[in-house]
């Protein structure tokens, strides 16, 4: 294999030419082409050990997506940055990268809800990029069964929008045993008309722990007073920061409520406490959704 170029680009001077000389527009350009081949360089050499490691997936069975470990290398890059480049614009432009690197590994397919250009279009652009195939549907139920069959490699429904909940996801949720392994967040309040949300990834495959997790979790009980208080307990007693996301009726001429809340950590780093043992013992059901890293707002 090429050894990999110097991170440290050698510029040429002409001999004829004054290092003051290179302090002009066409000098800067110059740098520029020489770190942009360097740049290409490098991008060909990574796109070589992503193939391997597409074709070692393909042996193993695993998933060609890695939330968890694309979420620890995006922190791991913002943190070692010395600037000027901000953590968005790096995370933007390795948005990119990942993408074509996925796209290098086998054509990767995502459903989404809603027309190509809609809002959860969008927001899976913002975390696929542009390398892959998106497919589209009318129906969250259609995006859940897309990927259960296996003819998508992911797909992204809208969990809560600017019009407000989303409920049929949350009902589908319910019923699937796809898991939930990344959260899509559009947060752009500083620009006119942007769209906001939260958006979920579906996957066949649940993540490992990245060390700042969420656990999606849905809890059935019965539609009585002080039954939620009672389920919740067990969070408060294990020391478990909660959010309350949404409330669903379960079924039809059932009078039993769904619950659903993200618990802070991992569902692994969960199951360690208590805290489903207990749970158990005041619903009905308990059902983990999925466990996926906290995002940044992009």
């Amino acid at each position: 294999m090429t050894e990999p170029a110097s991170t440290s680009p050698t510029y040429y001077i002409s001999p004829t030419e004054s290092p003051s000389a290179q302090n002009t527009l066409a000098g800067f350009r110059a740098k520029i082409d020489v770190i942009d081949s360097q740049l290409l360089t490098l991008l060909n050499q990574r796109a070589v050990i992503v193939q391997q490691v597409g074709e070692l997936k393909k042996r193993e069975g695993l998933a060609i997506y890695s939330p968890s470990r694309e979420e620890q290398m995006l922190r791991r890059l913002e943190e070692q940055s010395k600037g000027p480049l901000p953590g968005l614009s790096i995370r933007a432009i390795y948005r990119e990268i990942l993408s074509a690197s996925r796209a290098v590994e086998k054509e990767v397919v995502i459903a989404c809800f809603g027309p190509a250009g809609g809002v959860t279009h969008q927001a899976a652009s913002r975390r696929f990029g542009s390398s892959v195939k998106y497919i589209f549907f009318r129906e969250t139920s259609d995006v859940f069964n897309q990927v259960a069959k296996n003819e998508a490699d992911c797909g992204v429904v809208p969990i809560e929008t600017a019009q407000g909940l989303a409920a049929h996801s949350l009902d589908d949720l319910a019923e699937t045993e796809l898991t939930v392994c990344a959260e899509i967040t559009l947060d752009d309040q500083n620009k006119d008309g942007a769209e906001t949300g939260r958006f979920l990834v579906l996957s066949r495959t649940p993540n490992p722990p990245s060390g700042f997790d969420r656990t999606l979790i849905a809890l059935r009980v019965e539609d009585k007073p002080g039954a939620l208080v009672s389920a919740l307990e067990p969070f408060k007693e294990n020391s478990i920061n909660l959010s309350h996301l949404a409330s669903r009726p379960a079924s039809k001429g059932s009078k039993d409520l769904f619950f659903f809340v993200e618990a802070q950590g991992h569902s692994r780093e969960l199951q360690t406490s208590d805290v489903f043992r207990e749970l158990s013992k005041r619903c009905r059901a308990v059902k983990v959704l999925g466990s996926y890293p906290q995002e940044k707002p992009l």
